[in-house]
């Protein structure tokens, strides 16, 4: 009986093992967590953070991202926080505190607060308010989120405002088109405001009806 076959596959299934060894330390991190990882959170502006300073209580605070992106630190002053990481805010600050203050600080940045991934939806929807949204969130789901139209809502003007001042821009969708097809559903951006405007002729037939039941409660 030839062994050398047996041999063969065992040297094989070593070389496969020794490859998939060399990938996983060459990375640092098992191939199947590498790609399970998911995108850390960017902080944006009005987000509130914790910002932690280990052993150092007199540094911990709580900060609110600025309009222009920063915040404002003990000791160190302003630092650029929008569009980081909090794991890259933490390493900043850090970075900044041991280059005048101290020695090999340790320092935990959390959100407490996404401010910057909200949505105001107004108007005639059921339930009206601020809504926290996800990168690639459309108009329509952010209504589903409002629990729907209400009964006097008019689906065939509903606005995107965007921006403020002179940057204000208004733009009116229908959300039945968008239902049937005709027409794309747009996505929303962080600090958007929805409205959902009233149709006219369903409100006078609430209202009427409401007087209508009124007289009719005060008439027997």
């Amino acid at each position: 009986m030839n062994p050398l076959p047996a041999c063969g596959v065992v040297l094989a299934a070593c070389l496969a093992g020794a490859a998939l060894g060399q990938e996983t330390a060459s990375t640092g991190v098992p191939v199947a967590s590498a790609r399970a990882a998911a995108p850390s959170y960017v902080i944006g502006v009005k987000d509130s953070l914790s910002i932690d300073v280990f052993d150092v209580p007199s540094l911990g605070e709580t900060a609110v991202v600025d309009n222009t992106g920063y915040i404002d630190m003990p000791l160190i002053g302003q630092v650029a926080a929008a569009g980081r990481t909090p794991n890259e805010l933490s390493l900043e600050i850090a970075a900044a505190l041991s280059a005048k203050y101290m020695k090999d600080p340790i320092v935990t940045v959390s959100v407490k607060d996404a401010a910057s991934k909200k949505i105001t939806v107004d108007g005639e929807v059921t339930q009206p308010g601020m809504y926290e949204i996800t990168p690639g969130t459309t108009l329509t789901q952010v209504v589903a989120l409002a629990k729907g139209p209400d009964q006097v809502a008019d689906a065939h003007h509903v606005s995107i405002i965007r921006g403020t001042g002179a940057a204000k821009t208004v733009t009116v969708y229908d959300l039945e088109d968008i239902r049937d097809g005709k027409a794309v559903d747009p996505q929303v951006q962080a600090n958007d405001i929805v409205v959902v405007d009233s149709s006219g002729t369903r409100k006078f037939v609430r209202d009427f009806g409401s007087v209508i039941s009124f007289l009719g409660w005060w008439h027997p």
